[in-house]
């Protein structure tokens, strides 16, 4: 567990970096076979309002299970986050949410102890696919040869 007050970290420009090991993530664990360790680095700035901001890159070799043909197969994570930290629900809401263009991307809540490594667990979760497949697997699929009845009416139309 790593926390930090996501405010103070952010408008003091700090920098953290470390690593998430996948095969002790639970929640990633929940939704497959992957293995690996993912890089981070969280840094703190704020933006042209004056918000406070963190930006977090993830990069990585993720291993998996292609859905299709069940071979090992690697995924490869390289991915940056702007994240806009706000003071209520209400701020945050009208910045993600707004009809006019909006530098935000995303945005959490404002937090004394916020969990940096349940945000790298959150954004790796968020670019996992959702049925990891070989290039070469896309698109193939399996056919049971056994009669269908929908075959047969298939024939008569």
């Amino acid at each position: 567990m790593l926390y930090v007050d996501n405010v103070k970290f952010a408008k003091a420009k700090k920098k953290l970096a470390g690593e998430l090991d996948l095969v002790q993530s639970t929640r990633v664990k929940e939704l497959g076979e992957f293995t690996g360790i993912i890089k981070y680095n969280l840094d703190g700035a704020v933006d042209s309002l004056n918000r406070p901001v963190l930006i977090l890159s993830i990069y990585g070799i993720i291993s998996t299970l292609c859905q299709n043909c069940l071979q090992s197969m690697e995924l490869n994570i390289d991915n940056q986050s702007r994240i806009t930290v706000f003071f209520n629900e209400d701020q945050m809401d009208k910045a993600m949410f707004a009809d006019i263009e909006s530098e935000v991307e995303d945005g959490v809540l404002a937090e004394s102890e916020f969990d940096v490594m349940q945000l790298v667990e959150d954004e790796v979760i968020m670019l996992l696919p959702y049925a990891s497949k070989h290039d070469e697997c896309i698109g193939l699929s399996y056919h049971d040869d056994a009669d269908s009845p929908f075959s047969k009416l298939k024939n008569i139309i």
